[in-house]
């Protein structure tokens, strides 16, 4: 391991990647907090919520004036615990409008600007029935339980949107009236734009307002029940200059000539979770339809102090730096608010754009960025995108475990052996090309087969109750059949998560103890080069069902521990119950929060080890979680202990990465030096996986 070659990721890129016509960018980093955070839960339901929810919901239902008014003076109490940019505002100025309108009755209440009207109409119309029925699907108010547990999710997020996107009080935190002030400023070259991910038009009418009465906005979305509502919007209230277009990911639909592109609150999506392929293809689009010259208005979220609108940001520089690989040059960058900025950048071409240029501290680290990728990816939680030939895969996984198929089995294998090598060979394609393998298999070969004791394990959990599980996952993954979603998980959302979680599990299951991941993963390469031995204590977190806690467990021996972490408590039930069964006293599991763990001895561990982790705690996790982690990481430590740090990194073009989700390592040694961790050794171990060691 000492001789493993030390270098310094902060100024030397390890990860090779296409040189790019435009110079490399040296993008500073921010020390302990990350630059992007995406796949948090926007606007989380708290207990405090629910109850004046359920205040608000009885003060409706019975037109009771005062209980209305109690419910305002309930949310505005705990309005400051409530996320960033929720919708506590949207509720208070609800319940006011409700309770104006029943003092001078429903037509006088109504607003004069015409979008909120159409907010004040469609939530308080009919009784306040929309209003009510919110309250009751993301509250559960009045004991809601809904009749269609299938939609229920599609109609709250839908109504959840509408409350928030349309919110009359989003100025507050959103800087509107600068917003489209800047935008107006463009007035005499700007008359056809796009507002790109519109949902009802909150910044679409406002723009072609200010732009004048020739001006046209196309409000384009993915989603087409929010454009067929909005397009209900435009006709019933006049709302001039706005027309609703339905895009998609990967194309913005629109082909006319336009002036400028406004996107707000979707870069962070753009950059951190959607497809690589997808954003190449949306920008592709999207510079095909921006005349030269044209404006590209990016509105988004900045962190502040860890906190965040809808906990979710990404750093400008970042956004520069891509669309400056995209063709664009920075003109105007202003800080709206605490929580948000807006950048303005025209389209150069023909010309080469003008490099960004950033404020960099002295011995402030940088990362370079040498073309369009971004430095993180999230979006590919769940392995890999599901395709044509990823559910063809696996509805003939599906027909061979319900039917007893030999034929179906062996299509499958055959087939996966034709997508592995270009979709997916460190996904789950491998285990259940695995799988396939195993049903059709003798039973000298099966024997052959689970030689291994955790890959006979992983088959005999598998198989429980005739492969349950399994055909369950698979149906719901590939959507192969309709399964119901329990009303329990419909409606409420801790339950909802549980069995989010239980799936995940299950995906992680299959990925981590993947028969063939030593092949592919290269996992004795990896376990050579980590500073065990015999005595050893170790702290494998986010350990899933144990693929490595047993490797360490064996090297470390029966004088040493393996102190295994996770989060999913399902995990943990099986790590332990396997090291029972086989009689392994130094493997201890248990099951972690999500901002730190706790060993019996702190200061004791040689080695804290972290797989496929450090890319969720930089980008998903928030900055207490971050902190609260790194501090037991810490605590954990003996004086010359190490931290192994093992994920992805993006690979070269041309090249399969062997999983969705990377982060370059750059990021990962610039956070933790600011943590007080230095960096000891860096190995590629195969062309997308890297282990990195830290002492303290």
């Amino acid at each position: 391991m000492r001789s493993l070659l030390l270098a310094s990721l902060l100024t030397i890129t390890v990860v090779a990647q296409p040189l790019a016509a435009e110079p490399a960018l040296d993008v500073p980093l921010p020390g302990k907090r990350s630059m992007v955070r995406v796949g948090a839960v926007p606007n989380p339901v708290t207990e405090a919520a629910r109850a004046s929810a359920q205040m608000l919901f009885e003060g409706l239902a019975a037109r009771d004036p005062a209980q209305v008014a109690r419910a305002i003076e309930r949310i505005e109490a705990h309005q400051s615990c409530e996320v960033a940019g929720g919708n506590a505002t949207a509720l208070i100025w609800l319940a006011r409008a409700w309770l104006r309108a029943n003092e001078v009755g429903l037509e006088a209440a109504r607003p004069e600007p015409k979008l909120e009207r159409a907010y004040f109409d469609f939530f308080l119309g009919e009784d306040a029935r929309n209003l009510r029925e919110y309250l009751q699907r993301k509250y559960r108010a009045g004991d809601y339980t809904p009749n269609d547990p299938e939609t229920h999710l599609d109609r709250l997020t839908f109504l959840d949107d509408m409350l928030l996107f349309n919110n009359p009080m989003r100025s507050q935190w959103d800087a509107t009236d600068r917003v489209v002030e800047i935008i107006a400023g463009l007035k005499s070259e700007v008359s056809r734009a796009i507002d790109l991910g519109a949902g009802f038009g909150y910044f679409s009418t406002r723009i072609a307002e200010a732009l004048g009465p020739a001006a046209i906005v196309h409000a384009a979305d993915t989603e087409e029940t929010y454009v067929e509502q909005l397009k209900t919007f435009v006709d019933r209230y006049g709302l001039d200059g706005v027309r609703p277009v339905l895009s998609k990911p990967n194309d913005i639909v629109v082909r006319e000539p336009t002036d400028l592109v406004f996107i707000a609150s979707l870069y962070h999506v753009l950059y951190a979770w959607s497809q690589p392929t997808e954003r190449d293809a949306f920008m592709e689009t999207l510079n095909r339809t921006l005349r030269p010259g044209g404006y590209l208005v990016v509105l988004d979220n900045r962190d502040h102090d860890g906190v965040s609108l809808h906990n979710a940001y990404v750093d400008r520089e970042f956004v520069q730096a891509q669309l400056y690989h995209y063709g664009f040059e920075l003109v105007a960058n202003e800080d709206l608010s605490p929580y948000r900025y807006l950048l303005v950048l025209r389209k150069s071409a023909p010309q080469a754009p003008k490099p960004p240029v950033y404020t960099q501290a002295p011995g402030q680290d940088s990362i370079r960025v040498n073309d369009s990728h971004s430095v993180i990816h999230i979006g590919s939680l769940d392995s890999f995108d599901i395709t044509p030939s990823g559910i063809a895969a696996g509805r003939l996984m599906l027909k061979a475990l319900t039917d007893s198929d030999p034929k179906a089995a062996r299509q499958a294998i055959s087939l996966y052996d034709k997508i592995i090598p270009n979709e997916n060979f460190g996904g789950e394609y491998t285990a259940l090309q695995w799988i396939a393998g195993y049903l059709v298999a003798t039973e000298e070969e099966k024997h052959e087969l689970t030689r291994d004791p955790l890959t006979a394990e992983f088959i005999a959990y598998l198989a429980e109750d005739d492969y349950a599980n399994l055909k369950l996952y698979i149906a719901r993954k590939y959507k192969l059949q309709t399964t119901a979603i329990p009303i329990e998980e419909a409606t409420d959302e801790k339950t909802r998560e549980i069995g989010i979680v239980r799936r995940q599990a299950l995906e992680d299951f299959i990925l981590f103890n993947n028969p063939k991941r030593d092949a592919w993963e290269q996992s004795p390469k990896i376990m050579e080069r980590l500073p065990l031995k015999a005595g050893d204590r170790v702290v494998d977190i986010g350990s899933g069902p144990g693929f490595y806690s047993f490797k360490f467990a064996e090297r470390v021996g029966p004088t040493g521990q393996v102190l295994a972490f996770d989060t999913k408590d399902s995990h943990i039930e099986y790590l332990n119950g396997l090291a029972n069964k086989w009689g392994l006293k130094q493997v201890v599991g248990a099951v972690s929060a999500t901002d730190g763990f706790e060993i019996p001895e702190p200061g004791t561990a040689d080695m804290v080890f972290m797989c496929s982790l450090y890319h969720i705690l930089y980008g998903v996790s928030s900055q207490a979680e971050r902190d609260g982690m790194i501090a037991s990481i810490l605590k954990a430590l003996k004086p010359g202990g190490r931290l192994v740090v093992v994920d992805n990194g993006p690979v070269e073009a041309g090249l399969l990465p062997y999983h969705g989700p990377y982060i370059r390592q750059e990021l990962i040694a610039s956070q933790l030096k600011a943590y007080g961790f230095e960096l000891e050794s860096s190995e590629q171990v195969i062309p997308q996986r890297y282990l990195m060691v830290f002492s303290r």
